[in-house]
């Protein structure tokens, strides 16, 4: 994409399942103070077999598994890139490096069932792996509801 033609990008879905991967440096709650004291965390996420993320797409952080919702805010730092497969290191997956500046503790997420209301586009069921697109509107609404959980604690207002 070129400045010139500068346009709402959307957003792509981080799936973190701590069932399958939960190699947090520290714990995921420590991770969480250093974002909340202004520091971003920068790591390494699978997008699985996607190609096209763009460098500036909103990443959205989504606990599967357990407390199921929206966890989590970063920015996509990279283009897709192949690597090792976080859980098998036989086969290889693609990457993007992400930005993280905004992560809430999994009471605090932005739950299931309120995501169903607020952004019924997306199946939120049905999100088993990360890189799933969010479409501009979607994600236009997404980052309400993010905004309310971070100024407020509680996106049910």
């Amino acid at each position: 994409m070129h400045a010139a033609s500068a346009r709402p990008l959307g957003g792509v879905i981080m799936g973190w399942n701590p069932n399958l991967w939960d190699e947090w440096p520290g714990s995921f709650a420590s991770v969480v103070e250093q974002v909340t004291g202004g520091e971003p965390f920068v790591t390494q996420w699978s997008v699985g077999a996607r190609r096209e993320v763009a460098p500036g797409t909103d990443a959205w952080l989504l606990r599967q598994g357990g407390e199921y919702g929206i966890i989590g805010h970063g920015t996509v730092l990279t283009p897709p890139y192949e690597d090792v497969h976080f859980a098998d290191p036989r086969r290889t997956a693609n990457f993007v490096d992400v930005s993280f500046d905004a992560l809430v503790i999994e009471p605090d997420r932005i739950p299931r069932d309120l995501l169903e209301v607020v952004v019924p586009e997306i199946a939120w069921r049905f999100q088993f792996r990360s890189g799933n697109r969010v479409g501009v509107a979607a994600n236009a609404r997404l980052h309400e509801l993010w905004r309310q959980v971070v100024a407020d604690g509680d996106p049910r207002g």
